[in-house]
């Protein structure tokens, strides 16, 4: 059963790379490089696989996949046993299904927003307003979050499932938000994150890429 991750550590590929620690399978994990523009150049072929070059992508048996949110539904299927998502037909996957279409429909498009600016604008002088209005809507949004996390520690209470790997990928990109909006200032936030990093399989991803072993590093 091959499976080989394509990503860039730090950015959406973290999730998808905790995913596959927790399941505890064999993969390859090959590094894409970009030149300024953002155009893959490295491994040769990539946008055979991401025909925009995004980041990540998955080869799995012969298929491959792009977009974050839908590699780690597809793993958590693929690979049942480890009951990275409730039973079909049970309400806790819809509710699951709910929270990982949010945080990839609603909460990651905001980060873009605001570490991409200038992208959602043809004004350059328009760059700052939108960043600022970016910031407003995750300071929100984060909040929103922690409301539904309530004491946790994972989004369905005792239940870790892929949706706890995206969420905390994406706390973890709140520490570039100015201060009063950063994600871990929420305190059911910073449990959440903690608690996922304490799962070895997660641990070892994070450590991998090289990044925030703790809601306070």
């Amino acid at each position: 059963m091959a499976i080989t991750l394509y990503g860039i550590p730090g950015t959406a590929t973290t999730a998808v790379h905790m995913v596959l620690e927790e399941l505890g399978v064999s993969y390859a994990f090959v590094t894409v490089e970009r030149d300024d523009d953002g155009v893959p150049t490295a491994p040769e072929g990539y946008l055979r696989l991401s025909p925009f070059g995004k980041v990540p992508a998955l080869e799995h048996d012969g298929i491959a996949l792009t977009e974050a949110a839908a590699i780690c539904h597809h793993l958590a299927d693929a690979f049942p046993d480890a009951g990275l998502l409730p039973p079909v037909g049970s309400h806790e996957r819809s509710e699951a299904l709910r929270w990982l279409m949010f945080l990839t429909n609603t909460v990651q498009p905001a980060y873009l927003r605001f570490f991409y600016a200038g992208r959602h604008t043809t004004d350059p002088t328009g760059v700052p307003a939108v960043a600022a209005a970016a910031t407003r809507d995750l300071a929100e949004l984060r909040d929103h979050v922690a409301e539904g996390l309530g004491d946790g520690p994972f989004i369905l209470g005792d239940r870790f499932t892929v949706v706890d790997t995206y969420l905390a990928m994406l706390s973890s990109w709140g520490t570039e938000l100015p201060e009063g909006s950063r994600w871990f200032e929420q305190p059911a936030i910073a449990r959440h994150y903690d608690a996922v990093l304490a799962r070895p399989g997660c641990h070892r991803a994070v450590a991998d890429e090289g990044g925030s072993l703790s809601s306070g590093a």
